[in-house]
């Protein structure tokens, strides 16, 4: 074959490959589907559908929501690991399903690691510690006498839930024992809070605000780094003197793993961008949820971290999932 024809066979190959690549549509495309591995109506679900309808505008598709509750939120999450690692399915991830679960449950259907990718951190809150009106204390330092004198209870919203290892961890830092009474969900604890038939709860911010802000729960401590903007005289429990108790329930996004690079930073910046505008910023302060952000890096090195964490501490409490 002369140079000529080898060459002319050459730039056509080129035409085609150009022609082929003309032809693939950018991403996205199409609407994404976002698992939110939890009821509708909770903060995790609320901040879900936040950033959805304002990083869609970023994105120009739709992402549609779809509840897949169960077992602590392993269920969705382990549909969510299963999806074409295409960039068309993402995943709610918080310190549950990314985080906890793992160490707590023997079988989820997914590993952590291997079948997820992150995307972006997308907030932090924090948990409160309260007692009802009726309880009598008044302080962190007599929850701690009161407890030593006689067993009390807390409540959580679930087993493994970060209101449960919050109870876990005041136990195992002030010696003290307390039996751990558990709910189904945050709305039946506070109700026996209130009702006195339990007398302490550790509960995320989002939801026992209204509460505290009505006088009806009384705030003791908060397990933020720092002091909550919508409890600003609510010390944190550090100040009172437990060093490295920090608490922060946390949101996020993560997808299948192999999910392109060039697909990942592209839905990370979106989200990044969401995350600036004012009314996301707003809406999710109003929530008792502070913004993140940062690379799908950063967000990796932060969910292996809490996952070492809460893994050592249940496997010191022996705590087992249901």
């Amino acid at each position: 074959m002369s140079v000529r024809k080898i060459l002319a066979a050459a730039f056509t190959a080129w035409l085609a490959m150009g022609g082929a690549a003309a032809q693939t549509p950018p991403y996205p495309s199409r609407p994404i589907k976002l698992i939110v591995p939890v009821p509708p109506g909770g903060s995790g679900d609320l901040v879900g559908r936040l950033m959805a309808n304002a990083a869609a505008n970023e994105l120009g598709q739709p992402i549609v929501i779809e509840n897949r509750a169960g077992a602590a939120g392993s269920i969705g999450t382990a549909i969510g690991a299963k999806a074409p690692a295409d960039g068309y399915t993402l995943i709610q991830c918080s310190i549950g399903n990314c985080a906890i679960n793992p160490s707590l449950y023997e079988k989820i259907g997914y590993d952590l690691f291997k079948d997820l990718t992150p995307v972006i951190l997308l907030g932090k809150s924090i948990n409160v510690l309260t007692v009802g009106n009726d309880s009598g204390i008044r302080s962190v330092k007599e929850l701690i006498e009161q407890a030593k004198s006689k067993r009390l209870a807390y409540a959580s919203s679930g087993v493994g839930a970060s209101n449960h290892l919050s109870g876990e961890l005041l136990k195992k830092m002030a010696a003290i024992e307390m039996t751990h009474v558990p709910y189904k969900g945050s709305g039946p604890a506070i109700t026996d809070l209130l009702g006195g038939q339990v007398p302490i709860f550790f509960d995320n911010e989002p939801s026992i605000l209204p509460f505290i802000k009505t006088g009806k729960v009384r705030a003791l401590a908060v397990t933020g780094k720092t002091r909550s903007l919508n409890l600003p005289d609510v010390p944190t429990m550090e100040e009172l003197g437990f060093p490295g108790f920090v608490i922060e329930p946390w949101y996020a996004f993560i997808a299948p793993a192999n999910t392109p690079k060039p697909v990942i930073n592209q839905l990370n910046q979106a989200f990044e961008r969401a995350l600036k505008t004012t009314t996301v910023r707003q809406t999710m302060q109003g929530m008792g949820i502070t913004p993140s952000g940062g690379s799908a890096e950063m967000m990796g090195q932060f969910m292996r971290a809490e996952y070492e964490r809460w893994g050592e501490l249940i496997r010191a409490q022996g705590i087992k999932g249901d």
